[in-house]
């Protein structure tokens, strides 16, 4: 059959062509997939693809490139056309990888035991000793049930006569398997029909085993088990989280976890509650910054001490990091010949540690046909390769190697296999690796069928994901009957209906307590700003007095106004001010700084939100990008626009989130940044205002929001304690004093563990609020005469505003403590 819609093959050297021999007739395990994509074509393919991709931007999978402007939440980038593996060759490979895994855990618990391979030969004393990835705080520490490696991650390579070669080895924290679900979900609906004729192996039985081998791992009833991430940034985030929800653990980053006691707990908003195993994503060094690597903010202090004395299990095991150098490599068939009584049955590439002098020989003699890398990764280094090398660097980078042989590794160059690739409407070739795991069940060692195809961004390029390439799925087509199980529930099942929230880690708490104040912040910076620039450039003596007292309610540590006592800032400074305080990304206290906030807090739990929301949170990062150019005059219609966004984030906060502890808490942050800020605002009405400061009042009505409230009940009559009363009294205003406190009062009394003083100082607060009647107030009015009655009672007003002032940071920094950090909190009490 011809390959209509395969194109010209773009090989080079001589790689082995996964589709065809002969660039014209596929292979007998392609035919029918070929066919498939004939008869469905191009068109049909180029639309079921856009609904992928569109899936893949609302899904929010992602993978982020380092050192790249737009490597943050980088979309996944998925190819519709599967690698396929036929049966015979699939248990070729499992048979390989699977006595692989079985090899290099005998080897890894020698290492941290008894270390007879190093005093009997066999595995070189330098190589284990000048690792880094050697962590001696474990050596000697007992693994249940032998279980060093929990997974292994073995990247497989196909040389130009068809052999399957292993081009390293991932033993610390193995990426990907991940993304090879979701693959396969998204690649299977794309081809439903083709994926249920062509009997390929199911991926959710190896989860299925992986949930219950570290169930069993934990040796306890109902054990809690959770995922540790480095955290967002990390380039496989997305994977983390999805794992976590597909195999039901708590997806933790180290701060969400405490040591007590030599045991593991993990913070949560109920309280601390022990965890029992913990599958770990951050590599080895970085888990404990006591025992380990002290400059670590990602992993748990006395992690390590919790292990030694056997209260949690972690897998893979620490240090195991130890054999994922390529330097071990060399030493692998004589170590399987001498531990398992067999020859290896999956070959590594050939691989040379230039710690052995000969070895060293050989790599300078060949420098032009192998690749050299660093012996142990950790140190940091770009793949060398020997052809590339001009003369004088060949020469350079010779000496480098005899300076310090022990530190490098050099492996053959061999030309990759290539596969279709999807590609506007045609089929093109590129080079692919493939990544497969194999898990440690307890009983036995299973491999996952196919795994993680990862293909090169073009011809000729290398195969990396932080170089730009892409990933697609591996069918493995069988020939005997399929296990149909699936991890997700059958649709023609019920499902039992619940109710019950899952636990709220103290970090996601932490997180959406943020998102609330950092947007609330954001608002207020806004609304205080709009009003500001907008009369500033025409403003008389007196305004421009109400407009520094109003920028005053900022309270920007970062002020660029001048200083002198001598003389007041004029309109000019003051506009080069305001625009600072909207767009200067270098001020923290800054608008644009806010926002940028929000949507770092926001994509820290970006799991918990909704696609809409991140989506509207990255409207909000940009929405304050100003050209250099742009007119100061339409500054308020920028500031409006964000107005908008943020309102659209309020209404989604209220609408669209469950009101759980995670709502709760959010919900806090806001009333809590807005109650701060109207103190602010209100104490510029208590100190009493002069005849050419009652502008002031009609400022601070349009930053509440509630000019039109005013003007309803008393038409255009501008009064202090009129605005007072708004702002500060009325039950009925979500924009006044009174309706924050009383919020912050009812949300703080749901949540559980909440403390009585804390409580009791809050609801103080709202009582005394609620004493001052703002009709005995005597406000002075122009040309009238001061009345003795009640002329303390401005004075008395603004105490408890500076009280209230300094209570709410306070009352923050105990909730904090209880809740986030599970730290001591302080005493705080409301003066009566």
């Amino acid at each position: 059959m011809t390959v209509d819609l395969y194109q010209t093959s773009l090989h080079y050297g001589a790689a082995y062509d996964e589709l065809s021999a002969d660039g014209v007739t596929p292979r007998p395990h392609w035919s029918h997939l070929m066919e498939s994509l004939r008869t469905i074509g191009p068109g049909e393919l180029g639309r079921r693809w856009s609904r992928a991709e569109r899936r893949i931007r609302e899904n929010g999978i992602t993978y982020n490139i380092y050192s790249d402007p737009l490597g943050a939440n980088r979309a996944w980038r998925i190819d519709i056309v599967p690698l396929l593996i036929a049966a015979d060759e699939w248990r070729f490979i499992e048979a390989g990888i699977i006595q692989r895994a079985q090899l290099l855990s005998l080897l890894v618990e020698d290492l941290y035991g008894p270390q007879t391979l190093v005093e009997q030969g066999h595995f070189p004393a330098s190589l284990l000793y000048a690792n880094p990835a050697f962590l001696r705080p474990l050596v000697g520490v007992p693994v249940p049930a032998h279980s060093y490696l929990h997974m292994l991650a073995v990247d497989l390579a196909r040389s130009p006569d068809g052999q399957w070669w292993v081009l390293a080895d991932r033993t610390q924290a193995p990426s990907g398997s991940g993304y090879a679900l979701e693959n396969r979900t998204i690649v299977s609906d794309v081809l439903p029909d083709l994926f249920r004729t062509s009997n390929v192996l199911r991926l959710a039985p190896f989860f299925r085993a992986q949930r219950e081998a570290l169930t069993s791992l934990a040796q306890c009833d109902n054990p809690r088990i959770v995922l540790l991430t480095p955290g967002p940034l990390n380039e496989t985030y997305f994977e983390h989280s999805y794992l976590a929800r597909y195999l039901g653990f708590t997806l933790v980053e180290g701060a969400d976890l405490t040591v007590r006691d030599r045991c593991v707990y993990l913070k949560t908003v109920d309280g601390l509650e022990q965890v029992h195993v913990i599958l770990r994503r951050v590599d080895d060094s970085f888990c404990d910054p006591l025992e380990l690597r002290s400059d670590s903010l990602l992993g748990v202090p006395g992690l390590v001490d919790a292990i030694v004395a056997g209260n949690v299990k972690v897998a893979n095991a620490l240090g195991s990091g130890v054999i994922e150098t390529a330097a071990v490599m060399p030493f692998l068939p004589g170590l399987s010949r001498h531990l398992l009584g067999e020859e290896l049955k999956l070959p590594s590439v050939a691989t040379w540690w230039c710690g052995q002098e000969y070895a060293l020989d050989w790599v300078l003699d060949h420098l032009d046909s192998v690749v050299v890398k660093p012996a142990f990764p950790s140190r940091g280094m770009e793949p060398v390769f020997g052809a590339e090398l001009p003369h004088a660097e060949k020469r350079k980078f010779a000496e480098q190697l005899r300076a310090h042989p022990h530190e490098y590794v050099a492996q053959e160059q061999i030309a990759l296999s290539t596969a279709p690739v999807w590609d506007n409407g045609h089929l093109n070739s590129r080079s692919v690796v493939l990544r497969t795991y194999v898990l440690n069940t307890g009983n036995g060692w299973v491999a996952i069928p196919g795994g993680l195809v990862r293909v090169a961004e073009s011809a000729g390029s290398v195969v990396s994901m932080q170089r730009g390439g892409h990933s697609k799925d591996a069918w493995v087509l069988w020939d005997g009957p399929v296990d149909t199980f699936s991890m997700l529930h059958p649709r023609n099942e019920p499902v039992e209906l619940r109710r019950v929230s899952r636990a709220v880690p103290s970090s996601v708490a932490d997180n959406v307590f943020w998102l609330g104040r950092y947007a609330e912040r954001a608002e207020n910076i806004a609304r205080l700003l709009r009003p500001m620039v907008s009369r500033v450039r025409r403003a008389d003596e007196a305004e421009l007095g109400c407009l520094l007292r109003l920028h005053s309610c900022l309270e920007t540590r970062h002020s660029k106004l001048p200083k002198s006592k001598d003389r007041r800032p004029t309109s000019l400074e003051l506009e080069h001010e305001l625009i600072s305080v909207m767009t200067d990304n270098k001020r923290p206290d800054s608008l644009s700084s806010t926002l940028t906030e929000v949507y770092r807090v926001g994509g820290n739990v970006r799991e918990r939100l909704s696609s809409d929301m991140m989506h509207l949170l990255g409207q909000l990062r940009d929405s304050i990008k100003i050209e250099p150019d742009t007119p100061s005059l339409e500054y308020p219609a920028v500031l409006s626009v964000c107005l908008g966004l943020l309102s659209a984030f309020s209404g989604m906060e209220r609408e669209n989130i469950n009101r759980g502890q995670g709502w709760l808490i959010m919900t806090l942050g806001r009333r809590l940044e807005r109650a701060i800020y109207l103190t602010r605002q209100l104490r510029e009405i208590t100190t009493p205002l002069a005849e050419q400061d009652w502008p002031l009042l009609e400022c601070l009505l349009e930053v509440a929001d509630s000019s039109m409230t005013y003007r309803t009940r008393y038409y255009t009559t501008l009064q202090p304690l009129a605005v007072l009363d708004v702002l500060m009294a009325d039950e009925t205003n979500p924009r006044s004093l009174d309706f924050q406190l009383s919020h912050l009062v009812d949300l703080y009394q749901k949540l559980p563990r909440h403390l009585p003083e804390d409580l009791h100082a809050m609801k103080t607060a709202l009582a005394l609020l609620r004493s001052f009647d703002l009709r005995e107030l005597n406000y002075p009015l122009p040309g009238a005469a001061a009345v003795a009655k009640g002329a303390n009672g401005l004075s008395r007003l603004e105490n408890f505003l500076k009280d209230l002032e300094r209570l709410l940071p306070s009352w923050s920094n105990n909730l904090s403590n209880r809740y986030f950090s599970h730290a001591r909190t302080l005493p705080i009490a409301m003066d009566q």
